[in-house]
């Protein structure tokens, strides 16, 4: 959360839009851009454009949500853990987006690892024989507000979905004591996401 206030007051200095969306050039040069990530290589987008949002409403929603679903899920999990399944999260979300998108991918925002909270905190809930029809309603009535929408990213937040309930899977079902097994599994899933990034971009046939 600090992180993406941090951002959000970068993205405020001189080049902010009268519309109120942040395109100054700090914006430009860490937001999802699939032209950007293609041409020039610059994976480092999957993780950097979680941190950015578009205008003081988009921040404020996402903040909000992080706070409610991060402070549950740490309490579960712990603050290390939490901190592995916002990254898997955002890569996945992120990475989806510019699997199906490719050059014309264009986006930012936390949305993608919340999403991944959301997945985790279902499958952690179901592990922990828990009444999981708040987080199931919770995810639907977002998935409403995503697809009516055309300005969010939807593959965006599928992808995050899918890799935070991946996350939670192995936080859930892997033994006990486990931690560094845990870690490398979570290390292992980015690395297969960004590995997918790059051979996206192969598969562009974009010249050399």
């Amino acid at each position: 959360m600090g992180l993406c206030a941090v951002a959000y007051v970068l993205q405020g200095l001189p080049g902010l839009d009268r519309s109120g969306n942040n395109l100054n050039q700090f914006s430009l040069d860490f937001l999802l851009s699939g032209v950007d990530i293609a041409f020039y290589d610059q994976y480092y987008r999957f993780v950097a454009a979680a941190f950015l949002h578009g205008n003081f409403l988009h921040i404020l929603v996402n903040l909000y949500a992080l706070f409610i679903m991060g402070h549950q899920l740490e309490a579960v999990v712990g603050r290390l853990r939490l901190i592995g399944l916002f990254l898997a999260g955002a890569v996945g979300g992120n990475v989806l987006s510019y699997v199906v998108n490719g050059l014309e991918t264009s986006s930012l925002g936390a949305s993608t690892a919340i999403f991944g909270f959301f997945g985790a905190f279902y499958v952690i809930a179901r592990r922990m024989r828990a009444d999981t029809t708040q987080i199931l309603i919770l995810i639907v009535l977002n998935f409403a507000i995503t697809f009516s929408l055309s300005s969010i990213d939807r593959w965006g937040h599928i992808g995050g979905l899918v890799a935070g309930t991946i996350v939670g899977a192995i936080y859930a079902y892997m033994p006990a004591r486990r931690g560094g097994a845990e870690a490398a599994a979570v290390l292992t899933l980015i690395g297969v996401l960004f590995a997918a990034a790059v051979v996206k971009t192969s598969s562009l046939g974009l010249p050399v």
